[in-house]
């Protein structure tokens, strides 16, 4: 198979993945519906970075570490927790009440956060690493190392390609929508991520 076939194979199958969309993508729409569409746009690199990061350690065998069930419950718990406050964070929001410090990392640019914000939630899963080393040792038993690498990427380039997407839709949202509708919006987003980190709390139990 030819490297840029391998590569569009990872790219159709990141894009089948993101389709279920989960906080992260909501997370992106409303931070460009709230900051601009720059804002959305470094949100969707830092969840991309982060992916490409889990793909890298899953790719290189480190899922293992994570398939222990002690390591994997204090994880879960963990992540549960970083992203209550992140959903509690963007639900308080709606009423011009921040829980979270401001870490201003570009100045000016209506970005305040939400590089590291989103890094920050998409790494509070780690074990999506576990997902992602599933994904590739079935892969690996018929693709060699180089072409392996490949695939990883179209999968973090799929993440990149429909997180912008949303980000286009969360800035188009914000000029259409009455402020009012965007509240609501954010509110849901909060509520949203607050009731996928419970549920993964819970899972962390059985």
């Amino acid at each position: 198979m030819r490297k840029e076939k391998i590569f569009l194979e990872g790219l159709r199958f990141g894009l089948l993945l993101q389709f279920a969309v989960g906080p992260i993508c909501l997370m992106v729409f409303s931070t460009a519906g709230n900051s601009g569409l720059l804002a959305g746009s470094l949100a969707a690199l830092a969840v991309t970075l982060v992916d490409a990061g889990y793909i890298f350690l899953a790719a290189a065998g480190a899922s293992v570490f994570l398939r222990n069930s002690r390591v994997k419950k204090i994880v879960r718990f963990a992540g549960a927790g970083v992203l209550i406050l992140f959903g509690l964070d963007a639900a308080a929001g709606t009423l011009e009440v921040s829980i979270l410090p401001k870490l201003t990392l570009f100045r000016d640019s209506g970005t305040e956060n939400s590089f590291l914000k989103a890094a920050l939630m998409t790494a509070s899963n780690p074990l999506t690493v576990v997902f992602w080393g599933g994904v590739f040792s079935a892969r690996a038993a018929s693709m060699e190392r180089g072409r392996l690498w490949l695939f990883g990427a179209g999968c973090a380039a799929a993440t990149l390609l429909f997180l912008n997407t949303a980000a286009v839709g969360g800035s188009l949202a914000n000029s259409f929508l009455p402020a009012e509708v965007m509240k609501f919006l954010n509110l849901a987003v909060g509520v949203a991520i607050i009731f996928f980190a419970v549920k993964m709390a819970r899972e962390a139990q059985t």
